[in-house]
């Protein structure tokens, strides 16, 4: 049988290894670390088990579909809850925690209330989504658009077609937002593909779509769940997994791959692989030139702490004076934000298996550029540490340092050192150097006929369930076995 060797034993790797499997190939999945999931994967520590990278789960028909088209019952691996309130947010001026409701209506109406202005522009924009969004799930999420010719499909002209197209991101936010409260929950989201506001990335308003409209969910166990639940079935599928499988480099025959080399084992012959990895830290095997710029990525701080914080929900957005401030700096000076709005994580409140009795799980998450030459990210990390203790303090949500049981931080540096992301880009590089400036690079190789690419640099993105595609349309991309 020929073998599909997939390199890199995140959710991407994962999802492609089964879809691989699915299409007739015999499988090895090579993780160098010492256990699969990349960024999802938990850490334990003193009690507690982190989720130290995604946390807000969306469109989880996505995941279902794997178990679907592998013809097994998604019930039996994975389930979500839904999270009501989906988050709370604190504002300065704000009269109090806002909880926005799972219900879309009631959600809109408990905006409406705070920022009466911004009702009837939220509804237009949420009408306008819902009629745009199913061009997007017949075009993006259904294949890879890595032929020009395909820009001129139907579906993605009807989708343009709704949003003016001199508008950027953020004309299109404050033609219809007015407020504070709202433009500060719309301002970020073209970071999570990293783009700018100042894109024309319309693409980026259906992330606040999707969970107005579908949900934020939690799967039952964790994070982790997820690629916990892609390993059973890959090894239910006969998926061979290599840990601590470190690839030195590649084999080469005319335009075919032929081997993958391991540290300090044999060489793995290969029909055909798939790089699960960020492509961009793989490209010096192949000789090719790196990017120019990298684009975003995140720094976080997670604690254990002493006591329980009800105050914090599942999710939570601290939105301070001045965060328009924060996303200049952000965007156009690509500068970690002296205004940021922070992200916070207390799962705590839906899994009491996430701490211990008594105790709290706090994670916290601020978007920031990724390595830059003009950044220290020695210096940089503590002023954002810095930052995020005196923004909980302002909020009420403060703690002392003898309530700290551990404190564990991630910066772009620890990107790139523990997941291997291109200069700690969580997105790979700037959108300049992106297909036509829209859409990552799609999964095919442009030299090699057997070597396709999954993973956030990848099409469609990056993102759990965008990842969980991408092992689809790499697996897909491949010859037949």
């Amino acid at each position: 049988m020929a073998r599909c060797v997939v390199i890199g034993g995140g959710v991407a790797g994962l999802s492609a290894a089964i879809h691989a499997r699915l299409r007739g190939y015999d499988v090895t999945l090579l993780e160098q670390g010492d256990a699969l999931g990349g960024k999802a994967a938990p850490v334990h520590r003193d009690g507690f088990t982190l989720d130290p990278g995604p946390s807000i789960i969306i469109l989880t028909h996505i995941y279902q579909e794997v178990f679907c088209r592998a013809g097994r019952n998604p019930d039996d691996y994975l389930q979500f809850q839904r999270l009501d309130p989906f988050t709370r947010v604190l504002m300065d001026g704000l009269d109090g925690p806002l909880d926005l409701p799972a219900d879309e209506e009631a959600c809109i109406q408990a905006l409406g209330r705070v920022a009466p202005q911004d009702e009837p522009g939220l509804r237009t924009l949420m009408a306008t989504l819902a009629s745009a969004a199913p061009y997007v799930d017949d075009t993006v999420f259904a294949h890879p658009i890595d032929k020009p010719y395909q820009l001129l499909h139907p579906k993605l002209a009807r989708f343009a077609l709704h949003f003016n197209p001199r508008l950027t991101y953020r004309q299109l936010v404050d033609e219809q937002i007015k407020s504070p409260l709202l433009r500060a929950f719309f301002y970020g989201f073209p970071s999570y593909s990293g783009q700018t506001y100042d894109s024309k990335a319309a693409g980026a308003l259906l992330i606040p779509f999707y969970m107005l409209r579908h949900g934020v969910w939690y799967p039952k166990g964790g994070i982790h769940a997820i690629p916990a639940a892609f390993t059973r079935l890959a090894q239910e599928l006969g998926v061979e997994i290599k840990l601590q499988a470190k690839v030195t480099g590649l084999a080469t025959q005319g335009r075919r791959l032929t081997e993958v080399h391991i540290e300090g084992s044999t060489a793995l012959k290969a029909d055909a692989v798939i790089c699960a990895m960020d492509r961009y830290t793989f490209g010096p095997w192949l000789h090719r030139p790196e990017p120019q710029t990298p684009s975003y990525s995140y720094y976080t701080l997670h604690w254990g702490l002493k006591g329980e914080r009800p105050e914090v929900e599942h999710h939570t957005l601290l939105i301070p004076n001045g965060f328009e401030e924060g996303f200049e700096e952000l965007y156009q000076q690509r500068r970690p934000p002296s205004r940021p709005v922070i992200y916070l994580n207390n799962p705590g409140r839906v899994d009491p298996q996430s701490a211990p009795p008594g105790h709290t799980n706090l994670f916290a998450v601020l978007t920031v550029p990724a390595m830059h030459d003009h950044l220290d990210w020695g210096h940089e990390s503590a002023i954002l540490r810095q930052i995020t203790r005196q923004e909980l303090d302002r909020f009420g949500l403060g703690f002392e340092d003898s309530d700290i049981i551990f404190e564990r931080q991630q910066d772009p540096r620890y990107f790139q050192s523990a997941h291997g992301s291109w200069r700690g880009s969580l997105y790979g590089p700037d959108e300049k150097e992106r297909l036509w400036g829209l859409f990552s690079l799609g999964p095919r190789d442009p030299q090699f006929r057997n070597l396709t690419y999954a993973g956030g640099t990848a099409q469609p993105g990056a993102g759990l369930p965008m990842v969980t595609l991408s092992g689809k349309f790499a697996a897909d991309a491949l010859p037949a076995p």
